[in-house]
């Protein structure tokens, strides 16, 4: 079937290099550009045969699908445009009527100096064992510091990387490394139930693309326990956000325990945030990066979460890096400014 309504739509989006685009029937279209929301004019109102046309297309016409949606009015999936630009597509319905928000997905990985992220991410490259953890609510470029760090390692490293992802957004090309690329529902049912089976299919490295529940939290550090390398994302702000969400994902009675498997288990958490750069026309990263010493293991296991903060910034020069001190140095450097920044931090000052 050929697109006749999404294309424009998209062309428009991936010229003007805006991240975001909001369709709603009966409604003009919006796009966010450099962190600004602009609408288009009312030529570009999207009525109902034109909503339902563009619905069938992102689908590509397969009407089971398209049932399953109009029966549970919310549908996540991935979307690649002719050129191979991806775009992750959340079909939802609003005041009775199908909308659609697009978040363009970069269709070539940035290598992690591109990025700015902080130099202890290299080591994520070479670790063979335990878990990683990248963090932050949605929004925050957590998929593409993802992305980076895997295809780092599909540069240098000769590894099997299974990936179990909701949906699908980047397609990654076999260089050294053999990608199993699996989607949830149609390559597998559920994450807990991926992370099992891939025990059972030779792998080096697991990444799992969010963690969602207990039952995926569990296979997680069962399968960082013996012997391979697993990456993936949280929802959460910041190293004790991280470690206190995890446990609490357990019952009360089980957390004594999980807090000193997860002192074992844990390796790395780079948590993230988006600044705005100083002309505005585009967005920086500013990172705290939690490494897994000796002493934040003690402080887990005692269930001392309020001590790791210091434990990070006095170890900054080192491996670990405070999302302030991040920003401080980017702001040297003139990359960022601090107003930009300054306000998150209030309680800090």
């Amino acid at each position: 079937m050929a697109n006749l309504i999404i294309s424009p739509i998209l062309e428009y989006a991936i010229k003007n290099n805006a991240s975001d685009i909001h369709i709603t029937e009966w409604e003009a279209l919006w796009f966010r550009i450099n962190w600004n929301l602009w609408k288009l004019p009312r030529a570009w109102i999207i009525d109902k045969q034109k909503i339902n046309q563009i619905l069938l297309e992102l689908l590509k016409d397969d009407k089971a699908v398209v049932k399953s949606f109009l029966d549970w009015k919310d549908f996540d999936f991935a979307y690649i445009y002719t050129d191979w630009t991806p775009f992750r597509v959340n079909a939802f319905f609003k005041l009775w009527r199908i909308a659609f928000v697009m978040r363009r997905i970069a269709s070539k990985p940035k290598t992690i100096e591109e990025l700015w992220l902080p130099a202890g991410v290299e080591k994520f490259t070479k670790a063979k064992q335990w878990l990683i953890l990248v963090t932050w609510p949605t929004g925050s470029g957590k998929s593409t510091s993802m992305v980076s760090i895997l295809d780092a390692i599909n540069k240098s490293r000769r590894e099997h990387i299974i990936t179990i992802e909701d949906p699908v957004e980047f397609i990654f090309k076999d260089e050294n490394c053999i990608f199993s690329q699996r989607e949830i529902w149609k390559d597998t049912h559920w994450f807990d139930s991926a992370l099992r089976a891939a025990m059972r299919e030779d792998p080096d490295i697991v990444m799992v693309w969010e963690m969602r529940d207990r039952e995926t939290v569990e296979a997680a550090m069962e399968l960082a326990e013996t012997w391979h390398l697993v990456i993936s994302t949280l929802h959460t702000s910041g190293s004790v956000q991280t470690i206190t969400r995890i446990v609490n994902f357990f019952h009360p009675e089980l957390q004594h325990s999980v807090r000193y498997k997860l002192a074992d288990t844990l390796f790395w958490v780079l948590s993230q945030r988006l600044i705005p750069t100083p002309n505005k026309d585009g967005r920086q990263g500013i990172f705290e990066l939690m490494f897994m010493t000796s002493g934040i293991k003690n402080l887990i296991r005692q269930w001392d979460f309020a001590q790791i903060p210091n434990s990070i910034e006095m170890w900054s020069q080192e491996w670990m890096v405070s999302m302030k001190t991040y920003a401080d140095r980017l702001k040297d450097k003139w990359i960022i400014n601090e107003e930009d920044y300054i306000n998150y931090f209030a309680d800090e000052m």
